[in-house]
């Protein structure tokens, strides 16, 4: 089975303003993501994961390596022609929403089709479809600012699910939620992945980790260890990754 997603021996550096010298992000990451995968990146502040990310997302290019969506090295690709790939086949889920405040949610949902000049009455299914699935189609006329936090977020799913990407990315996508609003989100997650759906999901969160199905854990740039969830359960594999990272924590990794 091709991979949807693959990283091949990816470095990130930075140039320190005003010196010769540059810090290394990432150093030699490899990942391969098959489709319908649930994978979490895990990571304290500072460990690359949120750079790792945006490589991803084609937000930032790679000082090294290669980055492969079906195969194909995108980074070939001119600014126009990356702007149409992350229309067509990338979803983005963030932490604060990134919803528009001055268009309704029905408007924020049909942002990613209009952009793409999809024809109306295919617009207008999807939306319902997907407003209805995320149960938020009682909400089409309200603003963001109306919205409770779990809310928003149900919208920025719907919006980044319209065009039926490759791939979601998620950032974070529980920091700024309650317990009970984390957890239906996550439950939102397995379900999507459930029936097909390919995630990336980056988190600091155990409890959010413990939803994927592969976890890996990244330290000062560099992928060091990794678990496979199997026939476990949630709270199963969430004891397994926090185990892992005590043990980690306490061998200095």
């Amino acid at each position: 089975m091709e991979n949807i997603l693959e990283l091949r021996e990816v470095q990130k550096d930075y140039r320190i303003r005003g010196q010769q010298n540059v810090l290394p992000v990432l150093r030699g990451v490899n990942l391969r993501v098959a489709p319908g995968e649930f994978v979490v990146i895990m990571g304290e502040s500072g460990s690359g994961k949120t750079t790792l990310l945006n490589m991803v997302a084609t937000l930032d290019q790679p000082s090294a390596g290669q980055i492969l969506y079906e195969g194909s090295d995108i980074s070939r690709l001119n600014n126009s022609e990356l702007s149409t790939f992350r229309r067509q086949k990338l979803g983005f889920v963030f932490q604060d929403y990134n919803l528009l405040d001055q268009f309704d949610i029905a408007d924020n949902i049909r942002l990613p089709m209009i952009l793409e000049r999809m024809e109306s009455g295919e617009r207008e299914r999807r939306l319902q479809h997907f407003m209805r699935a995320l149960r938020i189609e009682n909400k089409a006329d309200k603003y963001p600012y109306q919205l409770s936090g779990g809310e928003r977020q149900r919208v920025a799913i719907a919006r980044a699910l319209v065009m039926q990407p490759l791939l979601l990315l998620a950032d974070e996508p529980t920091g700024a939620l309650d317990s009970r609003n984390a957890d239906h989100l996550l439950e939102l997650f397995e379900g999507l992945n459930n029936s097909g759906q390919t995630i990336l999901m980056v988190t600091h969160s155990i409890r959010a980790a413990a939803h994927g199905k592969r976890a890996l854990f990244l330290k000062d740039g560099r992928i060091y260890y990794e678990l496979y969830r199997g026939k476990q359960s949630v709270s199963e594999f969430r004891e397994k990754i926090a185990e892992a990272m005590a043990l980690l924590d306490r061998q200095g990794v």
